[in-house]
C-alpha cells in the first residue's frame, strides 16, 4: 500500500537495545531476549562493523544462540564480488559462520561492512529458529555482498546472542541495533 493510502499502517517494530561501540571489543552480547522482547514474533539485527585485522581482506563475523557450541547450526549461502559468484554450505557447525562481511583496518580508511539480520519465529519452541542475512561491503580492494540462510538445529526459545569477528576484535563505531519484528 500506498503511504498517502488511509488504509496504511507502518510496520510493527521496536528498537530493543543497540551497542555503538566506543573502544576495541571482542564480541557483543544482546542477553535476556525473551523478556526483553516480549510481545514479539520475530528478531531483526543492524550491523555496521569493521575490525582491527592488520591485513586487508573482508572477515566473517560469527554468531553463537543462548551459549550453544555444539553442531547444531549449519548455513548456506551466495556471495559475489562483481566478476565472480561463489557458493557455501556448511553443517555441524559450533556457530553461525556468514552472518556479515567485515573489513579490516587495512582496508579503505573508514569503510565499514553492512548487514541484516532476521531471526525468524526465534521464540517458537516447536520448530528450529531459521536465519536470513544479507550484507555486503566496498573497500578500495573490491565490493562484496552475501545472501545467507542458516538454522540452529534446537527447538528452545531464543534468549542470548553472541556476536563476534572469526578473528580480532570489532572498533569504535561499530554498530549493532536488535529490533522486535511482531
Amino acid at each position: 500500500m500506498l503511504a498517502g493510502n488511509t488504509a496504511f499502517s507502518p510496520p510493527d517494530e521496536s528498537i530493543l537495545a543497540e551497542e555503538v561501540l566506543t573502544g576495541t571489543q571482542a564480541s557483543v552480547t544482546f542477553s535476556s531476549l525473551g523478556t526483553l522482547a516480549a510481545g514479539y514474533q520475530h528478531l531483526q539485527m543492524r550491523m555496521v562493523t569493521r575490525d582491527n585485522r592488520g591485513i586487508s581482506g573482508t572477515n566473517n563475523i560469527r554468531l553463537q544462540v543462548n551459549s550453544d557450541s555444539g553442531s547444531n547450526y549449519a548455513d548456506h549461502g551466495l556471495y559475489g564480488n562483481g566478476s565472480s559468484v561463489l557458493s557455501y554450505a556448511n553443517t555441524s557447525q559450533s556457530q553461525f559462520n556468514a552472518l556479515s562481511i567485515n573489513p579490516s583496518n587495512s582496508d579503505t580508511a573508514d569503510a565499514f561492512g553492512a548487514g541484516v539480520v532476521d531471526f525468524l519465529d526465534c521464540f517458537e519452541t516447536t520448530k528450529y529458529t531459521t536465519i536470513r542475512s544479507l550484507n555486503g561491503v566496498t573497500v578500495a580492494a573490491g565490493s562484496t555482498i552475501r545472501l545467507s540462510s542458516s538454522v540452529w538445529m534446537n527447538t528452545n526459545a531464543l534468549d542470548t546472542l553472541l556476536i563476534y569477528p572469526s578473528s580480532a576484535s570489532f572498533v569504535s563505531g561499530s554498530r549493532f541495533t536488535l529490533i522486535g519484528l511482531k
